[in-house]
Protein backbone atom coordinates (compact mmCIF):
# COMPACT_ATOMS: atom_id res chain seq x y z
CA UNK A 1 0.00 0.00 0.00
CA UNK A 2 1.65 3.51 -1.18
CA UNK A 3 2.22 5.65 2.02
CA UNK A 4 1.44 9.72 1.93
CA UNK A 5 3.36 12.25 2.89
CA UNK A 6 2.80 13.43 6.52
CA UNK A 7 1.43 16.70 5.58
CA UNK A 8 -1.93 15.56 3.52
CA UNK A 9 -3.31 18.07 0.98
CA UNK A 10 -6.61 20.89 2.34
CA UNK A 11 -8.87 19.35 -0.11
CA UNK A 12 -11.04 22.25 -0.35
CA UNK A 13 -9.03 23.45 -3.12
CA UNK A 14 -10.85 21.96 -6.33
CA UNK A 15 -7.67 21.53 -8.44
CA UNK A 16 -6.65 18.81 -5.64
CA UNK A 17 -8.96 16.29 -7.21
CA UNK A 18 -11.88 16.38 -4.65
CA UNK A 19 -15.56 16.27 -5.04
CA UNK A 20 -15.18 14.87 -8.40
CA UNK A 21 -18.12 11.75 -9.89
CA UNK A 22 -17.37 9.04 -12.11
CA UNK A 23 -17.98 10.36 -15.91
CA UNK A 24 -21.37 8.22 -16.41
CA UNK A 25 -24.06 7.26 -13.95
CA UNK A 26 -26.10 4.29 -14.56
CA UNK A 27 -29.36 2.88 -13.03
CA UNK A 28 -31.01 5.59 -10.97
CA UNK A 29 -34.26 5.49 -10.11
CA UNK A 30 -35.91 8.73 -10.91
CA UNK A 31 -37.39 9.40 -7.70
CA UNK A 32 -34.20 9.59 -5.92
CA UNK A 33 -34.09 7.12 -3.90
CA UNK A 34 -31.75 4.69 -4.92
CA UNK A 35 -27.65 5.62 -6.02
CA UNK A 36 -25.57 3.83 -8.30
CA UNK A 37 -22.54 2.04 -7.47
CA UNK A 38 -19.49 4.57 -7.13
CA UNK A 39 -21.25 7.30 -7.76
CA UNK A 40 -20.62 9.21 -4.09
CA UNK A 41 -17.46 7.75 -4.02
CA UNK A 42 -16.55 9.90 -0.60
CA UNK A 43 -19.41 7.71 1.52
CA UNK A 44 -17.99 5.91 4.67
CA UNK A 45 -19.86 3.63 6.90
CA UNK A 46 -18.49 4.08 10.07
CA UNK A 47 -19.45 0.81 11.96
CA UNK A 48 -19.93 -0.87 15.55
CA UNK A 49 -17.93 -3.40 16.13
CA UNK A 50 -19.41 -6.55 18.00
CA UNK A 51 -18.11 -7.35 21.44
CA UNK A 52 -16.04 -10.33 20.18
CA UNK A 53 -14.45 -8.14 17.07
CA UNK A 54 -16.09 -11.16 14.35
CA UNK A 55 -18.60 -8.92 12.63
CA UNK A 56 -19.57 -5.01 12.88
CA UNK A 57 -23.13 -3.18 12.33
CA UNK A 58 -23.52 0.35 10.20
CA UNK A 59 -24.57 2.96 12.94
CA UNK A 60 -23.92 6.14 10.83
CA UNK A 61 -22.68 7.99 7.71
CA UNK A 62 -19.20 9.55 7.30
CA UNK A 63 -16.98 11.00 4.23
CA UNK A 64 -13.20 10.85 2.93
CA UNK A 65 -11.60 14.20 3.51
CA UNK A 66 -8.10 13.03 2.28
CA UNK A 67 -6.24 9.64 2.63
CA UNK A 68 -6.32 9.73 6.37
CA UNK A 69 -9.30 11.65 7.36
CA UNK A 70 -13.01 10.67 7.62
CA UNK A 71 -15.55 13.64 8.93
CA UNK A 72 -19.05 12.29 10.84
CA UNK A 73 -21.30 13.41 13.60
CA UNK A 74 -19.72 13.87 16.89
CA UNK A 75 -23.04 11.85 18.52
CA UNK A 76 -21.98 9.20 16.14
CA UNK A 77 -18.75 8.27 18.12
CA UNK A 78 -18.66 9.90 21.43
CA UNK A 79 -19.70 7.11 23.20
CA UNK A 80 -17.41 4.58 21.69
CA UNK A 81 -13.88 3.29 22.00
CA UNK A 82 -11.62 3.27 19.03
CA UNK A 83 -11.22 -0.39 19.48
CA UNK A 84 -15.59 -0.15 18.28
CA UNK A 85 -15.27 1.24 15.53
CA UNK A 86 -14.09 -0.17 12.35
CA UNK A 87 -15.00 1.74 8.39
CA UNK A 88 -16.26 0.88 5.49
CA UNK A 89 -14.40 2.57 2.10
CA UNK A 90 -15.95 2.26 -1.18
CA UNK A 91 -19.12 0.31 0.23
CA UNK A 92 -22.17 0.60 -1.80
CA UNK A 93 -24.64 -2.59 -0.91
CA UNK A 94 -24.58 -4.23 2.35
CA UNK A 95 -25.77 -7.60 0.76
CA UNK A 96 -23.67 -7.96 -2.35
CA UNK A 97 -20.10 -9.33 -2.14
CA UNK A 98 -19.58 -9.14 -6.18
CA UNK A 99 -19.65 -5.47 -6.63
CA UNK A 100 -17.56 -3.84 -9.38
CA UNK A 101 -15.00 -2.87 -7.11
CA UNK A 102 -14.52 -3.88 -3.49
CA UNK A 103 -15.05 -2.03 -0.54
CA UNK A 104 -11.90 -1.52 1.88
CA UNK A 105 -11.80 -1.78 5.57
CA UNK A 106 -9.70 0.39 7.92
CA UNK A 107 -9.30 0.66 11.68
CA UNK A 108 -9.19 3.66 14.10
CA UNK A 109 -6.13 5.68 15.04
CA UNK A 110 -7.13 8.65 16.33
CA UNK A 111 -10.87 10.20 17.10
CA UNK A 112 -11.36 13.70 17.58
CA UNK A 113 -14.48 14.96 19.01
CA UNK A 114 -14.96 18.97 18.83
CA UNK A 115 -14.21 20.24 22.14
CA UNK A 116 -17.74 22.62 22.33
CA UNK A 117 -20.23 19.21 21.46
CA UNK A 118 -23.30 19.03 23.69
CA UNK A 119 -24.57 15.68 23.31
CA UNK A 120 -27.73 17.05 25.39
CA UNK A 121 -28.34 20.31 22.05
CA UNK A 122 -26.01 18.65 19.25
CA UNK A 123 -24.59 21.83 18.79
CA UNK A 124 -20.89 21.05 17.23
CA UNK A 125 -21.67 17.60 16.35
CA UNK A 126 -18.93 17.19 14.44
CA UNK A 127 -15.74 14.32 14.77
CA UNK A 128 -12.95 13.35 12.64
CA UNK A 129 -11.37 10.00 12.49
CA UNK A 130 -8.24 9.31 11.21
CA UNK A 131 -7.94 5.83 9.44
CA UNK A 132 -4.80 3.05 10.48
CA UNK A 133 -3.64 3.11 7.48
CA UNK A 134 -3.94 5.38 4.49
CA UNK A 135 -6.83 5.29 1.69
CA UNK A 136 -5.75 4.54 -1.43
CA UNK A 137 -8.20 6.71 -3.52
CA UNK A 138 -9.51 4.74 -7.01
CA UNK A 139 -12.47 4.54 -9.24
CA UNK A 140 -14.64 4.38 -6.37
CA UNK A 141 -12.97 5.60 -3.41
CA UNK A 142 -12.53 9.65 -3.65
CA UNK A 143 -12.47 12.92 -1.28
CA UNK A 144 -15.01 15.26 -1.20
CA UNK A 145 -14.57 18.99 -0.96
CA UNK A 146 -14.39 21.34 2.00
CA UNK A 147 -16.64 24.50 1.39
CA UNK A 148 -14.58 27.29 -0.07
CA UNK A 149 -13.16 30.07 1.71
CA UNK A 150 -16.07 32.31 0.02
CA UNK A 151 -19.18 30.18 0.53
CA UNK A 152 -22.14 32.37 0.34
CA UNK A 153 -25.11 31.62 2.16
CA UNK A 154 -26.37 28.43 0.84
CA UNK A 155 -30.39 29.29 1.45
CA UNK A 156 -32.41 27.96 -1.51
CA UNK A 157 -29.40 26.29 -3.17
CA UNK A 158 -30.24 22.03 -3.86
CA UNK A 159 -28.64 19.71 -1.81
CA UNK A 160 -28.31 15.89 -2.07
CA UNK A 161 -28.17 13.73 1.00
CA UNK A 162 -26.97 9.98 0.68
CA UNK A 163 -27.20 7.11 3.30
CA UNK A 164 -27.70 3.68 4.69
CA UNK A 165 -30.41 4.93 6.89
CA UNK A 166 -33.96 3.69 7.36
CA UNK A 167 -36.56 4.20 4.93
CA UNK A 168 -38.90 5.64 7.14
CA UNK A 169 -39.32 6.76 10.55
CA UNK A 170 -39.00 3.05 12.73
CA UNK A 171 -39.05 1.15 9.64
CA UNK A 172 -35.82 -1.33 7.94
CA UNK A 173 -32.46 0.02 7.52
CA UNK A 174 -31.56 0.28 3.41
CA UNK A 175 -28.95 -2.29 2.32
CA UNK A 176 -27.69 -0.45 -0.88
CA UNK A 177 -26.86 3.47 -0.74
CA UNK A 178 -29.70 5.71 -1.13
CA UNK A 179 -29.52 9.39 -1.94
CA UNK A 180 -32.26 12.32 -2.29
CA UNK A 181 -32.44 16.03 -3.28
CA UNK A 182 -33.27 18.25 -0.75
CA UNK A 183 -33.28 22.09 -0.96
CA UNK A 184 -31.75 24.12 1.65
CA UNK A 185 -33.92 26.69 3.75
CA UNK A 186 -32.43 29.58 5.85
CA UNK A 187 -32.15 29.21 9.90
CA UNK A 188 -34.98 32.06 10.39
CA UNK A 189 -37.04 29.77 7.79
CA UNK A 190 -36.38 26.74 9.24
CA UNK A 191 -37.35 28.05 12.71
CA UNK A 192 -40.39 29.32 11.67
CA UNK A 193 -41.07 26.11 10.17
CA UNK A 194 -40.68 24.04 12.93
CA UNK A 195 -42.86 27.06 14.70
CA UNK A 196 -45.95 26.40 12.41
CA UNK A 197 -46.20 22.70 13.74
CA UNK A 198 -46.13 23.77 17.36
CA UNK A 199 -42.16 23.38 18.09
CA UNK A 200 -39.56 26.13 19.49
CA UNK A 201 -36.46 24.77 18.25
CA UNK A 202 -33.10 27.60 17.86
CA UNK A 203 -31.38 27.16 15.00
CA UNK A 204 -28.18 29.11 15.34
CA UNK A 205 -25.27 30.01 12.63
CA UNK A 206 -23.25 26.63 13.83
CA UNK A 207 -26.49 24.08 12.25
CA UNK A 208 -28.28 24.78 8.94
CA UNK A 209 -31.48 22.80 7.84
CA UNK A 210 -32.77 21.28 4.32
CA UNK A 211 -36.02 20.08 3.67
CA UNK A 212 -39.87 20.37 2.28
CA UNK A 213 -42.70 22.24 3.73
CA UNK A 214 -44.79 19.44 2.76
CA UNK A 215 -42.25 16.82 4.32
CA UNK A 216 -41.14 14.24 1.90
CA UNK A 217 -37.15 13.17 0.85
CA UNK A 218 -35.42 13.29 4.14
CA UNK A 219 -32.34 11.90 6.40
CA UNK A 220 -33.42 8.86 9.50
CA UNK A 221 -31.91 7.39 11.73
CA UNK A 222 -28.47 5.55 10.22
CA UNK A 223 -27.68 8.57 8.44
CA UNK A 224 -26.25 10.77 10.79
CA UNK A 225 -22.50 12.05 10.09
CA UNK A 226 -23.58 11.05 6.03
CA UNK A 227 -23.00 14.52 3.86
CA UNK A 228 -25.25 17.33 3.07
CA UNK A 229 -23.41 17.95 -0.13
CA UNK A 230 -23.74 21.47 -2.56
CA UNK A 231 -22.08 20.96 -6.36
CA UNK A 232 -20.55 23.94 -7.28
CA UNK A 233 -20.33 25.61 -10.74
CA UNK A 234 -17.40 23.83 -12.07
CA UNK A 235 -18.73 20.31 -11.17
CA UNK A 236 -17.24 19.66 -7.84
CA UNK A 237 -19.26 18.68 -4.51
CA UNK A 238 -18.38 20.29 -1.11
CA UNK A 239 -19.83 19.06 2.90
CA UNK A 240 -21.75 21.82 3.45
CA UNK A 241 -23.26 19.79 6.30
CA UNK A 242 -23.22 16.99 8.05
CA UNK A 243 -26.39 14.92 9.20
CA UNK A 244 -26.70 16.11 13.07
CA UNK A 245 -30.41 15.68 14.03
CA UNK A 246 -34.20 15.68 13.32
CA UNK A 247 -37.58 15.44 14.05
CA UNK A 248 -39.45 11.67 12.72
CA UNK A 249 -38.25 11.46 8.91
CA UNK A 250 -39.82 13.39 6.01
CA UNK A 251 -42.46 15.10 8.20
CA UNK A 252 -43.91 18.11 7.11
CA UNK A 253 -42.49 21.58 8.55
CA UNK A 254 -39.85 19.54 10.08
CA UNK A 255 -36.65 19.63 8.24
CA UNK A 256 -33.32 18.02 8.56
CA UNK A 257 -31.03 19.58 10.89
CA UNK A 258 -27.11 20.06 9.74
CA UNK A 259 -23.77 20.31 11.56
CA UNK A 260 -22.74 23.90 9.60
CA UNK A 261 -19.35 22.49 8.32
CA UNK A 262 -18.18 25.73 6.60
CA UNK A 263 -18.08 27.32 10.52
CA UNK A 264 -15.86 24.47 11.04
CA UNK A 265 -13.09 24.82 8.32
CA UNK A 266 -10.49 26.47 9.83
CA UNK A 267 -10.87 23.55 12.79
CA UNK A 268 -11.10 20.77 10.32
CA UNK A 269 -7.99 21.93 8.70
CA UNK A 270 -5.98 22.68 11.41
CA UNK A 271 -6.31 18.57 11.85
CA UNK A 272 -6.03 17.36 8.72
CA UNK A 273 -3.24 19.67 7.63
CA UNK A 274 -0.96 18.72 10.38
CA UNK A 275 -1.45 15.31 11.53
Amino acid sequence: MSQTPSKQPFLSDHSMGCGVQPPTKSGRIVSGHKSSFGWWPWMVSVRRNSYFGGSSSHKCGGVILNHQWIATAGHCVDDLLKTQISLRIGEYDFSNTSEPYPHIKRGIKKKIIHPNYNSMTYENDLALIQVDEPIDFGAHIKPICLPPEDTDDLSDRNATITGWGRLSQGGERAAVLKEANVPIVSNKRCEEMFKSVGRNEAIPEILMCAGYDKGGPDSCNGDSGGPLQVQNDEGHWFLAGIVSWGIGCGEPSQPGVYTRVSVFRQWIHNYIQHY
